[in-house]
């Protein structure tokens, strides 16, 4: 969980800062609502650096409820804030099953240094004959 869930909280961070003309203009929500969806781009980006962490991805998975519930200034961000919610699902899954990997990796590459043969993969006989 090493660069996915970082990048999604990333650039949700800039598709709600991008929102605060639309919430000012269209929506003719006022000063308060653009502040509101400053702060949380902030929270996004400050997250987002937080995110390679237990705390972080909590921190994260708070933030995608906040961004749904600014639907209610601007009715896209509820259908924007499902999808990114969808997208940090995803992240947090294959972000986790990718660090595996690389963990199984580095210790059939330090394995090779120590002169151990190669573990082989799951599910593969060796032919012996």
């Amino acid at each position: 969980m090493k660069v996915l869930p970082p990048a999604v909280l990333a650039l949700e961070a800039i598709v709600v800062a991008l929102a605060i003309p639309v919430a000012v203009v269209s929506a003719g929500r006022g000063a308060a609502a653009a502040w509101l969806l400053a702060l949380l781009s902030l929270l996004l980006v400050l997250a987002s650096g937080m995110a390679r962490k237990p705390r972080g991805v909590i921190v994260g998975s708070v933030l995608q409820v906040a961004v749904i519930a600014t639907g209610l200034l601007v009715p896209a961000m509820a259908l924007l804030g499902t999808v990114f919610l969808a997208v940090w699902i995803t992240a947090l899954v294959f972000g986790s099953k990718a660090d595996r990997i690389a963990a199984a990796n580095a210790a059939a590459a330090s394995g090779q240094a120590s002169g151990q043969p190669p573990a082989q993969p799951s599910g593969t006989t060796s032919s012996a004959g």
